[in-house]
């Protein structure tokens, strides 16, 4: 018992006294209550961590939007994809400081559903419960039509900012929401996750774009300015598909 005590105040210290200077990646996390690592005669400790317990969980519930109904993510396309890769569009073209042609995300990097009615902190850690930075890639037409035929496979093509139709697991009849088409040898800019930017799921194409900017910016964050904003517009989130990927 004193072990998990030790690792979970180091822990702490590490957040206190480093804070951004550490993260962790690629894992796996279940909620546990702090009184319930501390046995009764431990309870100096309970009492050391329960401002550190109570901080977290105001953070955490803090209510950041409204939706009318549950936000589910699907295949071929469903209204938290829509949602969330519209929302890192926006989030990434005001970090970075001009328009990004698109936005994708990773179809199993999407971890959970979001809640109807009060949408936390919480709810959109559980969403994305992983350290990943937004990176913004200039890619060749070319490389991104393979990039999109790549995730197009399986149905699990996650964009903002343009539209396409997948026959036979390629993406086809793409049209940018900007006015562009897609070309072979024109540039394009691509905010994503610096997961697949470096390879992850079997992407390795992308790890030689034109230019790789990267603009301090972990998509959860990125997630929840979104939706803080939008809960301060007074305007709850109506979770609706635009059809934006479709089945031909």
């Amino acid at each position: 018992m004193m072990k998990k005590h030790l690792l979970l105040l180091a822990f702490v210290g590490l957040s206190a006294c480093n804070p951004g200077g550490y993260h962790l990646t690629n894992r796996t996390a279940n909620r546990i209550g702090v009184d319930s690592v501390a046995a009764p005669a431990d309870s100096s400790i309970a009492n050391f961590l329960k401002p550190y317990r109570q901080g977290l969980d105001k953070a955490m519930n803090e209510v950041l939007a409204r939706s009318t109904g549950r936000i589910e993510k699907g295949q071929p396309d469903g209204p938290l994809n829509d949602l969330l890769t519209d929302a890192l569009l926006k989030q990434s073209s005001q970090r970075y400081g001009k328009p990004i042609d698109c936005s994708h995300l990773n179809f199993g990097g999407i971890r959970n559903n979001l809640p109807e009615g009060n949408i936390t902190t919480g709810s959109v850690f559980e969403v994305m419960p992983f350290d990943n930075q937004l990176v913004v890639l200039t890619l060749k037409g070319d490389m991104l039509q393979q990039m999109l035929n790549h995730f197009a496979v399986g149905n699990k093509l996650v964009v903002g900012g343009l539209r396409a139709k997948i026959h036979n697991g390629q993406a086809t009849s793409v049209t940018f929401n900007n006015g562009r088409t897609l070309q072979p040898n024109e540039t394009y800019t691509v905010a994503m996750s610096d997961y697949v930017a470096d390879g992850g799921d079997d992407a390795g194409f992308l790890k030689n774009p034109v230019k790789r900017e990267n603009i301090s910016y972990l998509i959860r964050d990125a997630l929840i300015d979104y939706f803080r904003n939008q809960g301060k517009t007074g305007q709850p989130i109506n979770p609706v598909s635009d059809g934006r990927i479709s089945l031909e």
